[in-house]
Formats: structure tokens, sequence, C-alpha cells
């Protein structure tokens, strides 16, 4: 290092090295019956650290240093039944290095939302080398076998539009579209609702539960799916009667997508190309928050006619 390297370029071009070097001292020792938990210990922190996104940033030649030490290092102490536990975004980095393509290795290091691929009761995390032909890698190694994959999946959602739909009131739906990035998903797999906001409450959160324990939402919307490609499109249709019957307040749009043992609770988000904020009956609008969070919203407006209905009717008797 020559003394014009600023202090923040050295470190990280030193820390990776490093780090790969301790896992080695670490691993050299690593004996009995503990060996293959201290070789996942070391690839799951230590070597996984090295495989991050800002690593990118180095020069061509630091990052190759980094990459073939983390492959001379796989070679040495990794075996596939210890590779196969580490979370598919691990796996991907780690065999790709070991395969010493380096080029393949930093698309896969770049690509922070997978899109998947439900196959047969599998699902696979489609990282750059998945299924392509001149690279003959092994599927399990992208395989999500018990993973949650929530944050990967969420960012792969894409808004296609939305739109508020009917003549009469009693016909009057929001209908939105999305895709959902994963290929193979049935009909079954995916559910669209609205989940009534507590005052105060944003519409951001997002989990994963066991399918058994999908918890629905407080209105259900119709629901198509197609698929296109390596996506599936989604279009969902939510009376709005059955927003405006519990009065004032705020909602939710969510998607729920099963993949294998996991029900995914996603908040949808506004398209970034055709959309109606405004909806009928007056007083019904879609707010956009944090991150192009969607939240219905109902004022008293949109209730006014049913309130008008039972006036009426009181005042005949």
């Amino acid at each position: 290092m020559n003394d014009t390297t600023p202090p923040a370029a050295a470190t990280l071009a030193s820390a990776p090295i490093e780090r790969v070097a301790a896992a080695g001292r670490l691993l050299a020792s690593a004996a009995g019956p503990d060996r293959d938990e201290q070789v996942f210990e070391a690839f799951s922190s230590e070597v996984a650290e090295v495989l991050q996104p800002q690593v990118l940033a180095l020069e061509p030649g630091e990052r190759a240093k980094c990459w073939t030490a983390v492959a001379d290092l796989a070679d040495a102490h990794l075996t596939e039944a210890v590779l196969l536990r580490l979370p598919t975004e691990q796996r991907v980095r780690i065999a790709l290095a070991r395969h010493r393509d380096h080029a393949l290795l930093e698309a896969a290091i770049a690509e922070p939302a997978p899109r998947f691929l439900l196959e047969d009761g599998r699902l696979f995390a489609r990282y750059p080398g998945f299924r392509e032909e001149p690279h003959g890698l092994a599927d399990t190694w992208f395989e999500a076998a018990t993973e949650r994959v929530t944050g990967r999946l969420a960012k792969g959602v894409e808004p296609r539009y939305l739109v508020w739909t009917g003549v009469k009131r009693a016909e009057y739906r929001l209908e939105y579209s999305f895709f959902v990035p994963v290929e193979g998903c049935e009909a079954t797999s995916v559910r669209v609702g609205a989940v009534r906001l507590a005052k105060g409450e944003t519409p951001g959160k997002r989990t994963a539960v066991p399918a058994a324990e999908d918890p629905g939402f407080d209105v259900e919307a119709d629901v198509a799916v197609r698929a296109e490609g390596p996506l599936t499109a989604v279009t969902a249709s939510v009376r709005t009667e059955e927003l405006t019957a519990h009065g004032a307040g705020r909602w939710s749009l969510r998607a729920h997508v099963t993949l294998r043992d996991f029900t995914y609770d996603l908040p949808l988000k506004a398209p970034r190309g055709y959309f109606q904020r405004l909806g009928m009956p007056i007083g019904l609008a879609v707010e956009v928050g944090q991150h192009r969070i969607l939240a219905v919203r109902v004022d008293e407006r949109a209730t006014w006619r049913g309130l008008s209905r039972l006036r009426i009717l009181d005042f005949r008797k």
C-alpha cells in the first residue's frame, strides 16, 4: 500500500483477506466430532462476510485475491454436506467461489432479489448460473429447502396497475395487479385481501408464518393467477362495499404467497405506471407511504348512503 491510498480504501482492501486468513487459522486446528460444526460456523460467519456487495467496490485484482482465497479455503475444508447446510444465498456464493467463475460469482453477489422456481415441491432461488448450460451447476446449490425467503420475495414483487372499476355502487371494486417473482405458482398459492389498520398503525410490516397458520384477511379479494414466463401475474379485485361496511378507517392491501412450508404476508406497493388514487364511492382513496407501501383510506363520505337509508327507515316508522 502506498502513502496516497485513502485509509477507508485500505481497510476495505485488507479486511476481506484478513477474515479468510483468520478462518483458515481456526480451521487448521479444527478436529474431532465438532469439526463439521466449526467448519459451518467459519463459512457462515467469517467467509460469508467476505462475499458481500460492498467488496465489489474493490479493484478487480483485489477482488480476485478475495475470491481465490475463499476458493482455496473451501477446497481445503468444506465438504458438500456442510455446504448444503448453509442458507441459499451464502451457499450459492461460496459454491461459485469454489467453482472459480469470478464473473458469475460477482453477478450472484450483486443480485439482491433473485426470482424463484417452484417445481415438484422444491423451491429454487434463480441466482445467476442456475440451470445455465455452460456451467453445469448442481440444483442443490440453489434450493431453499426450509429457510424463509421473505426479504428476497418481497423485493421481487412488481406492481403493475391499480384501478377502480364499476358503474353502480354495488359493483364498485378496487382492482390491483402485480407480478410475483415465482415460476410454478398455482392458483391456491396466492391470496390477496385487506387488513384493517389500528389507529396510527403503518402497513409496512412483512412476515412469514408456517403455511398452516396463515392469518387470513378481514376482507378477501377475488384473485386470478396466470403464468408469464418466469413470473406469476396476479390480478385481485376487492368489493368496496366490504370495506365501507366497516365504517371509516384505513386498510392494508396485502398478498399471502405460500411457498413450500411458509406463507409470506407481504404489503403491496403503489405502481409506478398506471395508478388511480381516488376511488368510488366518493370517500375512498389510496395513500402511498414509505417505500411506496399502499393503504386504502375510507372516510365518512363513503358510508353516508347507508346511514341516510337508515334515517329514512327510522322516519317512516
